[in-house]
């Protein structure tokens, strides 16, 4: 992930654009404009959309671009499963 001085996302670095880019600045290399997350999405949608997209990770942003931090696909995947089992055990206790 590629932040300016207030955090702001730039834009994002794979082993990819690293292994090409030895010799040139991050921002000649670097992948301008990545797809970013608001901390209000919920989990079990985040996940599903990295999932569906196959992304490793999703930078959470403020509305302004800050960063708030790189949620991984692993994790997401793992508590949105967690929340649904809840729910659905919720669901049984309570009939």
């Amino acid at each position: 992930m590629v932040v300016n001085d207030q955090r702001v996302v730039l834009g994002l670095l794979r082993a990819g654009e690293l292994q090409r880019g030895q010799d040139e600045p991050v921002e000649q290399v670097m992948r301008p404009g990545p797809s970013t997350f608001r901390p209000h999405v919920l989990i079990e949608e985040l996940a599903h959309v990295m999932i569906h997209h196959d992304l490793p990770t999703a930078p959470v942003t403020t509305s302004d671009g800050r960063l708030v931090g790189l949620l991984r696909r692993e994790d997401a995947a793992r508590v949105a499963l967690e929340q649904t089992r809840g729910r659905h055990h919720d669901h049984e206790a309570a009939g």
